[in-house]
């Protein structure tokens, strides 16, 4: 072994909620780990005014410990949990928990992923490489962002995505044109018009919806009827909440991933409604067909109802278009693993442990969606993923895999 190898039980590559998650866990039960990547980073590089879009006591570190869960963080310091929250908030409640439970996280970053006997080489941006037993994937939805087609073509400071950051500053007085209509191609929208720029939002279906104000306390009545859960109020989502393994054993890939693309469709946050609504120009039933550089900007063909085209130019594009998991673009996973992954669409089809056909590549977050469904689109799935991929690595490495006590 080359003097700069070093050896580990479990690499976990990623630090953002669902990595420190499984870290924690793993500390727990005693395995030997590492973690890499820089906490919270993915969070801490989105613009810090955007909002949370899931609840404050549903997007937590999970950790096997009394005291970390966001809201009771929020109440100590003394922050208010009024809506909107921000994303700064939240990555500066993640960086507390890895403070505080996991000072061992290596904040750099993975560059590959390979095979080697009896297991894995991980390889870092410094140059070491780390011989694992197993690697547990948990980098979120970087490398994932779904632009479409028809803006290939642009230079990158034409066209952005809403997951990277933007200043909304320096397209004051600007024509800026959003597509899309989930909850952050509005806030986008809001918020570069807020900075003054002239905004337009384009939209495939019909007009933006927004949820309704919440109301506290619940009746009871309701609170019966559409109990609450971490995917908010009603039966479907409390079941998807409480019984997270049921659609991996019990629905098929189709259903599972059907349920999991329609299943809290496009909505924004109740919160935006009034700085959205008669502020910003929406074109609602239309389709970008075509996009072009031109004159210090883009021209873009849009197509509408009865297949009728229009164009308009614009100084810039910013897709608030999601993103699509594809094992195929993850940059750190060698050529030899991601052809050996099995895919449900193109996403890593995993066991009811995370681990995918690799034996020992797990994957959690946004990547098990289509494995288990909708909540792990979100945060709160990593209550259920973390202790589970902890607890199947306990049985499965080697006893030379685990120290003699938690490193906290």
């Amino acid at each position: 072994m080359d003097q700069h190898d070093s050896t580990t039980g479990v690499a976990v590559v990623g630090a953002g909620p669902y990595g420190l998650s499984v870290a924690a866990h793993l500390a727990s039960r005693a395995l030997k780990h590492r973690v890499f990547g820089r906490p919270m980073d993915w969070w801490l590089n989105l613009p810090p005014s955007l909002g949370l879009k899931s609840h404050d006591f549903a997007t937590n570190v999970s950790v096997p410990h009394r005291g970390y869960r966001f809201v009771e963080y929020c109440r100590a310091q003394g922050r208010s949990l009024a809506e909107p929250i921000s994303f700064a908030l939240f990555a500066e409640y993640g960086q507390w928990v890895q403070r505080r439970l996991l000072p061992w996280v290596e904040p750099c970053h993975v560059t590959r992923v390979s095979r080697c006997d009896g297991g894995f080489q991980v390889t870092l941006e410094t140059g070491e490489r780390v011989l694992a037993n197993a690697v547990v994937v948990c980098t979120g939805l970087a490398h994932w962002q779904h632009v479409p087609s028809a803006f290939a073509r642009l230079p990158r400071d034409l066209v952005s995505h809403t997951s990277e950051p933007i200043d909304f500053g320096r397209y004051r007085g600007r024509e800026v044109t959003v597509i899309g209509a989930g909850a952050s191609a509005l806030e986008a929208a809001t918020l570069m018009h807020e900075s003054g720029a002239c905004v337009r939002l384009l939209v495939r279906g019909g007009p933006p919806e927004f949820g309704g104000v919440p109301t506290s306390p619940r009746p009871l009545k309701e609170r019966l009827m559409y109990p609450p859960s971490a995917l908010g109020p009603g039966r479907k989502n409390f079941l998807l909440d409480r019984l997270p393994s049921a659609a991996h054993h019990l629905l098929s890939d189709d259903r599972r991933v059907r349920l999991t693309r329609t299943h809290l469709g496009p909505l924004g946050p109740w919160w935006l409604r009034d700085r959205f609504e008669g502020k910003v120009g929406v074109h609602h039933a239309c389709q970008v067909v075509q996009a072009d550089e031109a004159q210090a900007g883009v021209l873009l063909t849009v197509r509408s109802g009865g297949n009728r085209e229009w164009q308009l130019r614009t100084d810039h594009v910013v897709c608030g278009t999601g993103y699509e998991i594809d094992v195929d673009r993850h940059p750190i996973l060698e050529v030899s693993i991601r052809e050996q992954v099995q895919r449900i669409v193109r996403a890593p089809r995993l066991t009811a442990n995370f681990e995918s056909s690799v034996p020992g590549l797990y994957f959690t977050g946004p990547a098990a969606m289509f494995s288990f469904g909708p909540l792990f689109r979100f945060v709160a799935g990593a209550a259920h993923a973390a202790p589970v991929v902890a607890r199947h690595l306990s049985r499965r490495l080697p006893a030379g895999a685990a120290r003699r006590r938690a490193r906290m």
